[in-house]
């Protein structure tokens, strides 16, 4: 059974909840314009969306890279962004979990190979090249039009959400009053080989439960339109 675990800490200054989770708990699903924090799911919220029309902005895809929402298979005028998929290369059953800079999931690997996919803006955790604040401003905004999201270019401290993967374990976290470069600091020090930055602000929504099976909720409030789930039959530590 899979097992998933709530830590609430502080890193870098800043006030971090964070699931970390077995990757078969995890997958991407529509919310339909709710507020994740009073809903019955568990995990964080997702990616960007339009809230006039209520379709997604950013790529979220569940099995055979199928959108879980009208336009979520693609990033929003032909920009290429961060993404994280979980995928089965074709022949095995272990889950490989990467992430791809694209603008159409189709991009990314044969679509019958994907569990789910998310979409953000990368924090690149193995760019060697990024030592400061500005070199990742600079970076998403040459590379995925990160001058469109609001806090990024010129960046702000607003709550973050993010979604990061090491060995065999996917890290779900809703950083407090961040800026971008701290949701890269605070993801690498969770141990994540890499990173994206998912929507922000009270959009950024974190739902789960402590070992004593409290239920556990931060950010909010504000309706939203993707998110990232881990299974309620899940076992929490």
């Amino acid at each position: 059974m899979a097992v998933a675990k709530l830590t609430q800490t502080m890193i870098s200054g800043k006030t971090v909840y964070y699931i970390e989770a077995d990757q078969s708990a995890i997958s991407v699903e529509d919310l339909g314009g709710k507020e994740l924090t009073t809903s019955t799911k568990f995990g964080i919220s997702g990616t960007f969306f339009d809230s006039y029309t209520g379709t997604v902005v950013g790529i979220a895809c569940g099995y055979r890279g199928k959108e879980v929402r009208d336009d979520g298979e693609r990033h929003a005028n032909g920009y290429t962004r961060g993404t994280l998929v979980a995928f089965r290369p074709l022949g095995t059953q272990s889950q490989v979990v990467s992430r791809y800079v694209i603008n159409h999931i189709k991009d990314s690997v044969p679509l019958d190979w994907i569990d789910w996919a998310i979409g953000g803006l990368s924090l690149y955790l193995n760019d060697s090249s990024i030592t400061q604040d500005s070199d990742l401003e600079s970076k998403l905004v040459e590379v995925e039009h990160g001058q469109s999201v609001n806090g990024v270019s010129p960046a702000y401290n607003t709550d973050r959400a993010a979604i990061g993967y090491k060995s065999g374990k996917i890290v779900l976290a809703c950083i407090k009053n961040a800026k971008p470069w701290d949701c890269r600091t605070i993801m690498a020090s969770l141990g994540c080989y890499d990173a994206v930055m998912l929507d922000g602000s009270t959009c950024a929504q974190i739902r789960a439960k402590n070992a004593s099976g409290q239920i556990i909720t931060a950010g909010g409030p504000r309706s939203i339109y993707s998110i990232v789930t881990v299974d309620p039959m899940t076992t929490w530590l």
